[in-house]
């Protein structure tokens, strides 16, 4: 191959790379939904919802209120609140993503998911995760096996903190009566479908980085909606 062709070649990968996602990063993995979930919640005393005037509300927050909030907390990292920004600037386009997948795929998550829910640890989830991708019994929906070992990671990446029962923000107030293993499986429906419709719509060059992209930007907003719900009145 001749030297001025590689160069071409090389030159469009990176500007694919580059315009993959927002702020140049390429993509987001399941840890970065462990890190943004577990800031929130490991920091969730210290996220004040205010309004436009600075004033403090008392009302439910929005799953987009409670992370911009999440913002202002000095105690999370950098990294993680860049990971929030990239959230933020999709969350909108969740609904779209959704939009895109077809009825008898949502069919075949709501059975994985009925399944799922008489399931309590981390470790029987991901082994019944793993023997339905081995089966094949779901071959035929476009993105679902691929879709099912995202969640596979998401839930790995999360095993000993969000996920845990006993991980220490569970046992102080607000969240001393937090049900981790309901946020196992609205984490996982989330993740799932989430990124069998991002890689549907094609947000990315590179279907494995939709179906990342989109399982994590979806698992996150089921996370924080589950965060929201089980705190109702706290805020």
């Amino acid at each position: 191959m001749k030297k001025g062709l590689v160069v071409i070649i090389l030159l469009s990968l990176a500007l694919m790379a580059s315009s993959c996602g927002p702020s140049d990063r390429i993509v987001l993995g399941a840890s970065d939904h462990t890190d943004v979930v577990g800031g929130v919640i490991n920091n969730v005393d210290m996220i004040e919802i205010t309004s436009l005037m600075g004033i403090t509300i008392l009302t439910t927050p929005t799953v987009e209120e409670l992370l911009n909030a999440a913002l202002d907390v000095e105690a999370i990292s950098n990294d993680t609140k860049s990971s929030i920004n990239i959230i933020l600037d999709l969350l909108p386009e969740v609904e779209g993503w959704l939009a895109e997948i077809p009825d008898e795929t949502w069919q075949a998550i709501d059975e994985i998911m009925s399944h799922v829910e008489e399931l309590e640890t981390v470790t029987n989830t991901t082994d019944f995760l793993q023997e339905a991708i081995d089966s094949g019994q779901y071959d035929g929906y476009e993105w679902l096996p691929e879709a099912l070992e995202f969640g596979i990671d998401l839930l790995e990446a999360g095993e000993n903190t969000i996920y845990n029962p006993t991980w220490y923000p569970y046992t102080a107030e607000p969240l001393l009566s937090f049900n981790a293993s309901r946020l196992i499986k609205e984490d996982l429906e989330g993740g799932i479908a989430g990124g069998v419709g991002a890689a549907l719509a094609g947000i990315a060059p590179v279907d494995e980085y939709s179906i990342k992209i989109g399982g994590v930007v979806a698992a996150v907003d089921s996370s924080i909606a589950d965060l929201i719900s089980q705190l109702t009145g706290w805020w």
